[in-house]
């Protein structure tokens, strides 16, 4: 059996043809970002950011994400959920429609000092502020998303509220300087609030 001329010969292909080859692959191995498929949004209470045409950074999902959003201030608006989680769930649906999903706790928020408040369940934020907690819907889809979500034990008890008011979504850990002392050594990138 004769083999033809090209890539099965023994013989060495043409410069053309190999160059041809290797723009084929750079132009796959590029384009594989762009070629991602949107994703349903993980948080469905929560927006989307407006797309960037040639925005330069963007979600990719090549990456292995590992983020931890560090809370600690009050919320703004006390009628509305937490600002803090609002952006989690706002980076979460942006990075779902660039295809990307991280894995369940890659995304990490811990909550110490005022804004515990915000992880109660309603049944106690009512009794503790007349009215149901506003960060309760979207804490839980962001535990459904795979958001891990704590609190500082510390903080918490110190505030005097009860184990029984925590919203069952919320790890209560130690303290928040552990965890996320833990965290950061896990490979965490840290998110801060503002």
């Amino acid at each position: 059996m004769r083999l033809s001329r090209g890539l099965l010969s023994k013989e060495r292909p043409p410069m053309a043809q190999v160059l041809r080859l290797a723009l084929a692959a750079f132009a796959l191995a590029t384009a594989a970002p762009a070629l991602a498929q949107a994703l349903p949004k993980a948080v469905p209470s929560a927006g989307i950011p407006q797309d960037i045409p040639g925005a330069m950074e963007k979600p990719d999902p090549a990456l292995q994400y590992r983020i931890l959003f560090d809370v600690s201030e009050p919320n703004r608006d006390a009628a509305k959920p937490h600002q803090t989680f609002a952006r989690a769930a706002s980076m979460l649906n942006a990075m779902a429609a660039n295809g990307v999903r991280p894995k369940a706790g890659a995304i990490a928020i811990v909550v110490h000092g005022a804004p515990d408040n915000n992880l109660l369940t309603d049944a106690a934020h009512m009794k503790r502020f007349g009215k149901p907690n506003p960060s309760r819907q979207l804490l839980e889809e962001l535990a459904a998303a795979g958001v891990s979500v704590r609190i500082c034990g510390q903080s918490y008890l110190a505030r005097g509220y009860a184990r029984d008011e925590l919203h069952p979504a919320v790890q209560l850990d130690l303290m928040a300087m552990i965890t996320i002392a833990n965290l950061m050594a896990q490979g965490y990138g840290v998110v801060r609030d503002d």
